[in-house]
């Protein structure tokens, strides 16, 4: 009577982890043969010598990860170029009606030099719309260069409050145009306005 020995069950393979860094994860067959393909064409360019293919056709065989293998072509492939980014000002929405009044409201207070107007906006209104503080900083800029002129000159300066007034008008029309306004000439106490700081390309 004869019997049979029992088969033994294969150990079950450890559960592989669920999340693995991208980098690491296991390489396929066709991905080495795209590797190869770069090299292949790179050869054939004269980018590569015999030395160099050899050498580089041996480690993309024996790589196990996509980390392994990305630093093979690295210098065989063009990367995309990055985009430039963006000026901070080009990130903002377009001014609103209101904005845009209050901006015109506070550029036209220039008409009667009073600092308390513009003031007033820069710091309430300013600290929701970057282009409300922006206009509120100029013509606060504006006002105080006027009137530091003015002390300096002993009271000479002051002739150059009917030109000032003609600019607050124009500057109102740009800020109810929606537009943001640059005035090196002035002194930048209050700044320029946050992302309208910089010149505008």
């Amino acid at each position: 009577m004869s019997s049979t020995a029992p088969i033994p069950t294969p150990p079950t393979p450890p559960t592989p982890p669920t999340q693995v860094p991208g980098d690491e994860l296991r390489c396929t067959d066709a991905d080495r043969d795209r590797v190869i393909d770069v090299l292949k064409s790179a050869y054939a360019d004269g980018r590569l010598d015999q030395a160099e293919f050899d050498l580089r056709f041996d480690l993309t065989m024996k790589s196990k990860t996509y980390a392994a293998l990305e630093p093979i072509t690295r210098d065989l492939v063009a990367q995309p170029a990055p985009s430039p980014a963006k000026p901070a000002r080009d990130l903002l929405p377009p001014p609103t009606t209101e904005e845009r009044l209050l901006g015109a409201l506070a550029q036209a207070t220039t008409l009667v030099p009073i600092v308390v107007g513009p003031a007033i906006l820069y710091y309430t209104v300013g600290k929701r719309s970057e282009f409300v503080k922006h206009h509120a900083a100029g013509a606060l800029n504006l006002q105080l260069t006027l009137l530091a002129v003015t002390i300096v000159t002993f009271g000479l300066g002051g002739a150059l409050y009917g030109i000032a007034w003609v600019l607050a008008a124009a500057f109102a029309v740009v800020a109810l145009a929606g537009a943001p306004l640059r005035q090196p000439w002035v002194l930048p106490i209050f700044g320029r306005g946050g992302p309208y700081e910089k010149k505008r390309d």
